[in-house]
Parts: structure tokens; sequence; C-alpha cells
């Protein structure tokens, strides 16, 4: 079974997040997220590729690590480093019926989604929701194996892109020392 799976039959997921989990607005951020960096980066308006790739300067990389169909989902998954230390790994949820209305999301290849969108005038990004996700949260999990860190919790963006009346969601997992880059 290959680790997108989440059953024998390897056509459904898990959620990314569990149920329970606590999403917080942005307003709530100063209260629970201590570091000021962090907080900065996670409360980045609109798509964050610009500025990870500012702050990256040179040593800039972004990674299309997943994109494949997987039951009535399409899946992408691209990580976001500065000299090969991984800052921020996204996770995207396409429904079937958002990529029947809208081809082209089932091909953002090695573009950002920012680049992708970028242009568009018939999409909408819904607020954002934060939340310290454990390591044992699935999406969690995938982002620290993929960049080889020992189990910690990490915090989680969530947010519904909806383009003409077809959603789809993004998942942003933020790792420590992000916007920092090793000298």
């Amino acid at each position: 079974m290959n680790d997108m799976a989440a059953s024998a039959d390897s056509t459904t997921l898990p959620p990314p997040v569990p149920a329970a989990a606590m999403w917080l607005p942005r307003t709530a951020l100063n209260c629970y997220v201590g570091d000021t960096g962090t907080r900065s980066w996670l409360l980045t308006p609109g798509l964050l590729t610009q500025r990870i790739r500012e702050a990256a300067g040179d040593g800039f990389a972004m990674h299309c690590l997943r994109e494949l169909q997987l039951g009535d989902e399409h899946i992408r998954e691209i990580d976001m480093c500065c000299r090969d230390r991984v800052w921020m790994f996204a996770h995207t949820r396409v429904p079937a019926a958002t990529l029947r209305a809208h081809p082209w999301l089932g091909k953002i290849g090695e573009r950002t989604l920012g680049e992708a969108l970028a242009g568009r005038k018939n999409f909408r990004r819904g607020d954002f929701r934060y939340a310290r996700l454990q390591a044992d949260a699935w999406l969690v999990t995938r982002a620290l194996r993929h960049a080889s860190l020992s189990p910690q919790p990490l915090w989680v963006r969530h947010s519904t892109f909806v383009v003409d009346q077809s959603p789809f969601d993004l998942y942003e997992t933020f790792f420590p020392g992000i916007g920092q880059a090793e000298r």
C-alpha cells in the first residue's frame, strides 16, 4: 500500500486533520502562538509563495511531490524549501465535481497554486483557520515524514477556494524555523 492510501483499496484518504481539531480564527493567534516569527508567517495574507521566495532568495525551491486522482478527489502535495530545508508543506484536495468544472486544477504541475491562479478573476478564497496539530494527525505525519523530522506538533493553515461555484481545500503546514535561512 502506498503512503497516500488510507485503506487496502487505495481509493480514499483519511481526513487531513482530525474532526476534533480546534480551529482558530486569526484574531486568536496572539493568544496561542508565542513565537512572533511563526505568527507572522501564519498571518501572511493570501498565498505564501512570494514571501517564501523573497525570504529564501537564491535558495528557494518548490517541489511538486504528488499530483494524482484518488477516488473522488484530486490530490496535490508540494513543498517550499530554502536550501533543501522544508519550510512549508501544502496538501490540496479538489473534489471530482470541481475538477470536472475546472480541469486545469488537475494540471498545475510544477507551478505554485498562486501562479496557477494568477490572472484568474473567477475565484475567491475563504477565511483562514489555524490549528496546532499533534504529530499523529494524518497531515502532520505526512509533512514530518517528508521533511525527515521527528514527531512534533505543527501549525496548519486551512482555507477553501471557490472557482466560480466550485470549492477545493488547501492545507498549509508550517515548519519550525520558516523564514530562517541556514548560513
